[in-house]
């Protein structure tokens, strides 16, 4: 009965370990080949790891939200071929049985049979031609657990735990086997470990205390949370970062934009990228990344869109963003959003931006301080937009303002040129018409 590996892969450049993000399937399960069984998330990037053939997954190594390093076994599974239905023999041709006939099992009752030690020879089989099921398993262990023990003691049985509560075991001495799992099937996590080690620390009491109302969770520094506090470090210790403000008046552009939801789904965020796109092609000194001692002008106009995910931020890069209409930004913004918020962006899609828009608006913000997205030199940030009273053309008028937020790397970008940059964008965003 071959058993096959589901390890992950070794050749994903930049990383040192991933986390489990979702599993497909469940022990016991078929699976066909190719089929995904489990989403990881390295870095940024998450991918899924396929069936490397049909078979029935027979083990889970790595739960949800642990963390493997390249390599590790993820799972196993079972590549048996799947049993044919034996035909019913008819009464009036009954076949003299055979000498020995081969058990026949799904592979959970198999591996449930290993697992307690059992011969399934004794099991009577209620499946078809026989063949002996999981329920038939559980029916024959709760009739041995009923009848009398012998006084013996059978084989301790392996002590089931996940990687990071062996790794925390080790690390502070303790026998897994005195350690209560609550995972399934019994297994030890890191929070039982975690206990074990509170309850072993305390002094006994006579009378237990209440347990807490709110258990403190503990939550791995690992995959896009690692690599955002890797990179936000990164940004703020190696520039020198200045914020610039400004207040837009975009009556018109909430006109405009009404005229274009007609003809395509344009949000603010595709207008403020193409304002920023155009605003790059006259101002291309913003347009910079640092390169050892040389300050690179790049020709290419990339934009970034930040999105905000269930464990993070990721910012998917909108690639000559200056030579598309919005409904064409609407377009492909839509996709990478949705391609981000499933967990299936790549590396590419990620990679090459040269400036970055972060809009916080639908969250009643009006202003903030954005960070640089390294190794670029500036950032957009957006606001939301608010009905004021305000003087438009020498007149009190309620006009539709908006607060934006450009940060700026000053040691490659001065002050006066990213002010006049971000008086560019405001002049567009004030006549949208130039924008398309």
């Amino acid at each position: 009965m071959p058993t096959l590996e589901i390890t992950v892969p070794r050749d994903l450049e930049g990383a040192e370990e991933c986390l489990v993000v979702t599993w497909f399937k469940q022990v016991g399960d078929p699976v066909k080949k190719d089929e995904a069984l489990v989403i990881l998330q390295a870095e940024k990037v998450s991918f899924e790891i396929p069936a490397p053939a049909d078979g029935v997954l027979t083990q889970i190594v790595a739960d949800q939200g642990d963390v493997v390093a390249l390599g590790q076994v993820l799972a196993r599974m079972d590549v048996e071929a799947a049993p044919q239905p034996v035909p019913e023999t008819p009464p009036s041709e009954t076949r003299p049985a055979s000498p020995k006939a081969p058990v026949r099992a799904s592979p959970i009752a198999k591996r449930l049979a290993r697992e307690h030690g059992i011969d399934l020879a004794q099991v009577p089989g209620s499946g078809a031609g026989g063949r002996i099921t999981e329920k038939d398993v559980q029916a024959f262990i709760e009739a041995q657990s009923a009848a009398p023990k012998p006084a013996a003691q059978s084989a301790p049985q392996p002590v089931r735990a996940s990687p990071v509560a062996r790794r925390l075991a080790r690390e502070q001495g303790i026998d897994l086997s005195q350690v209560q799992g609550s995972g399934g099937g019994g297994r030890i996590t890191e929070k039982d470990v975690r206990a074990f080690i509170e309850a072993r620390s305390s002094p006994a009491h006579p009378t237990p205390a209440a347990p807490p109302a709110s258990p403190e969770k503990t939550v791995p520094m690992a995959g896009i949370r690692a690599a955002i506090a890797r990179r936000m470090s990164e940004s703020l210790h190696t520039m020198a970062q200045l914020t610039l403000f400004t207040e837009a008046d975009v009556t018109e552009l909430v006109a405009h934009r009404e005229t274009l939801k007609s003809q395509a789904p344009v949000t603010y965020t595709d207008l403020l990228v193409r304002a920023a796109a155009l605003a790059l092609r006259q101002h291309p000194h913003i347009n910079v990344i640092l390169d050892e001692d040389a300050i690179r002008i790049l020709p290419d106009i990339h934009i970034g869109i930040a999105v905000a995910v269930p464990d993070g931020l990721v910012v998917p890069v909108i690639r000559d963003a200056d030579k598309k209409s919005p409904a064409q930004l609407a377009r492909e913004r839509a996709q990478l959003v949705e391609r981000a918020r499933s967990g299936r962006l790549t590396t590419e899609e990620m990679s090459g931006g040269t400036f970055t828009v972060t809009n916080l608006g639908v969250y009643e913000i009006d202003g903030f301080t954005p960070i640089i997205n390294p190794p670029e030199a500036a950032i957009l940030g957006v606001g939301r937009i608010v009905e004021k009273v305000v003087v438009h053309r020498g007149k009190i008028a309620q006009r539709s303002m908006m607060t934006l937020s450009l940060t700026i790397d000053h040691r490659l970008v001065d002050g006066a040129p990213g002010a006049a940059f971000l008086q560019t964008i405001k002049g567009l965003l004030e006549a949208p018409d130039e924008l398309g």
